[in-house]
């Protein structure tokens, strides 16, 4: 994946911060659902991959950077794929990586080949960038429809959980293997109550006057796809009665806020005391069904204007030969986007502050933003903070993915957009910036940045330097070989890396470099800007076969913090690989 040279121009452009602008982190491949662990002096950045042109989230493998100073990243290729675990299919999906003991454990999501849906894997390795392999052969959580985006967390007292889920939430206690949970506690459901999470639907209890109260853990919200409203069908006790009943509110999105169009109950019979679950269904027909009801379950044929039903056949009692059908429809819906209650949706992430806890998840619907919840336990009882970030809508993405890591005296938000060429909901990019908790510990919101200003650290010029060492780039992409680890290809005339802050703490006088020759080309190096002060050129030749050399030339004396700017030139095509740099 490629950005063309147009793309930089509309970032100069919109951020005014040519020199600066590095959001997204990641610009060689789509990146999505970040993941981030400090070992030592190093954070390690664990992301998804979408693959190029996808309509659907498309993804085979996952990816690792690593930083010491938040600006430039390192690409360390992909340790892990779906291929790793002999009983998955296919959908890497997102994940997190902890170290415990010397071992670096990562949880991810894969399709089962077994179950055909989602389950939860583990990965080790005894490096934070690999390579992985499978820790079980077999899942580690197959517990029901949605056991997607894990989080991992160890608490002080060496308690280890691991959340995971979309729409439900679940979490369990693992064994200090870290690849086993404990079967006494088993897999817990964490109530999704409006305490919690907050209810979806805006304003939902202040939407019937006529109502004393409102369940809208009881309700279906449905588009109506004859006039493009929505309609909210929530269980409500009547003031007057002191009954329940169905009510029934529109609104031109699933969220709301709805209006009361009835002015009165929709439904005012036939309620037992289990609770209503109003659901609606179709039948073969297409013929909308109002269906509530536990115990016993009753039905109305609703009109196509939602807001009535056929009072000629009025409300009916399932049939005994009809209940199993009617059940398994109501099933059906259970997952749904419309009988999501709260705003969790999916993709958790755990977090201790002064002995706060910290759940942060996108929040729905969708398109998706940013919100968080804290507790005084890692288990809860959660209650509902605020929104983090609400939803990206310039070069944006329907999904986001929270991380957040305290590094070098610093606290850093990770989340994914669709900003890069080609992006989009299925094409996303990592992100990341600095975020400061308010004196009474709550977080603030962020609106998204063109990047960090400044890093937690210098690079090193007299010292190897990585060439997939990038704060920015035009063009380029990386591959990786047994021979040379990770390096960078696809190298066109006009292309360039832009490495940041590079401390030259000595006067430098001359420039190395190893190469693959291709058709040959020129490694122009400038400082802070890409015609910024040309401080020298390097020469790479033509070579046939796979013969990687060192390259050298004289750059005038330089001193000082300056981000450096690799140019290459040439003819067209392919110019060479770059594997490494230094100045001496």
């Amino acid at each position: 994946m490629k950005v063309h040279s147009y793309f930089f121009l509309v970032i100069q452009l919109l951020f005014l911060l040519p020199a600066r602008s590095q959001n997204p982190i990641i610009q060689t491949i789509y990146t999505a659902d970040p993941a981030v662990l400090v070992h030592k002096d190093t954070l390690f950045l664990y992301t998804g991959h979408d693959e190029d042109n996808s309509t659907w989230f498309t993804m085979k493998d996952w990816h690792v950077y690593a930083t010491t100073d938040m600006v430039n990243w390192t690409d360390k290729g992909s340790p892990l794929s779906v291929d790793t675990f002999s009983w998955a299919k296919k959908d890497a999906w997102a994940g997190q990586c902890i170290e415990r003991n010397g071992k670096f454990y990562w949880y991810v999501c894969l399709n089962d080949k077994k179950l055909n849906r989602m389950s939860i894997g583990v990965a080790v390795s005894d490096r934070p960038d690999g390579p992985f392999k499978d820790a079980l052969g077999k899942p580690l959580i197959a517990n029901a429809w949605g056991d997607i985006d894990p989080t991992v967390f160890i608490d002080d007292d060496g308690q280890a959980y691991l959340y995971w889920g979309n729409p439900n939430l679940y979490y369990v206690k693992l064994n200090e293997d870290m690849v086993s949970f404990n079967k006494d506690t088993g897999v817990v459901k964490v109530p999704l109550t409006g305490e919690s999470f907050k209810y979806r639907v805006r304003n939902a209890e202040n939407t019937f006057k006529w109502a004393a109260s409102v369940n809208p853990l009881n309700a279906h919200a449905i588009k109506n796809k004859y006039d493009d409203k929505y309609y909210w069908f929530v269980t409500a006790k009547d003031k007057t009665s002191g009954k329940n009943t169905i009510a029934l509110g529109q609104s031109d999105k699933a969220i709301g806020p709805y209006k009361d169009i009835l002015g009165k109950p929709f439904i005012s019979n036939h309620f037992d005391t289990a609770g209503a679950n109003p659901t609606v269904i179709f039948d073969d027909a297409g013929q909308a069904c109002l269906v509530w009801g536990k115990n016993e379950l009753w039905y109305v044929n609703l009109e196509k204007d939602f807001m009535s039903y056929n009072t000629q056949e009025g409300i009916r009692q399932v049939p005994t030969d009809k209940q199993e059908w009617f059940s398994a429809k109501i099933k059906s819906t259970e997952n749904s986007t419309e009988k999501r209650q709260t705003t969790y949706e999916e993709g958790p992430w755990l977090y201790k502050r002064n002995s706060l806890y910290y759940l942060l998840y996108p929040a729905g619907g969708v398109p998706e933003h940013l919100a968080y919840s804290t507790a005084k336990s890692p288990t809860g009882p959660w209650v509902y903070r605020d929104t983090i970030m609400p939803i990206i809508k310039d070069g944006g993405a329907f999904t986001n993915h929270p991380a957040m890591a305290d590094y070098k005296g610093h606290t850093f938000f990770f989340y994914h957009n669709g900003a890069l060429p080609g992006g989009g909901g299925f094409n996303r990019s990592v992100c990341v910036d600095e975020i400061t908790f308010n004196p009474d510990g709550s977080l603030p919101r962020l609106a998204p940045t063109p990047g960090l200003k400044t890093g937690v650290g210098t690079l090193n010029p007299f010292i190897r330097q990585e060439a997939e060492t990038i704060a920015w780039e035009k063009g380029i992409e990386t591959k990786a070989n047994t021979q040379t680890g990770v390096y960078v290809t696809d190298i066109n005339s006009g292309d360039y890396i832009k490495v940041r802050d590079v401390n030259f703490s000595k006067s430098a006088r001359k420039f190395e470099a190893g190469v693959l020759g291709i058709s040959g080309g020129t490694i122009e190096i400038h400082l802070d800007g890409i015609d910024g002060e040309l401080i020298g050129t390097c020469t790479v030749k033509q070579k046939k076969g796979n013969l990687w050399e060192t390259v050298s030339c004289k750059v005038n004396k330089t001193k000082g913090i300056h981000d450096v700017y690799f140019v290459f030139k040439g003819a067209d095509g392919d110019l060479f690989d770059f594997d490494w740099w230094k100045f001496l």
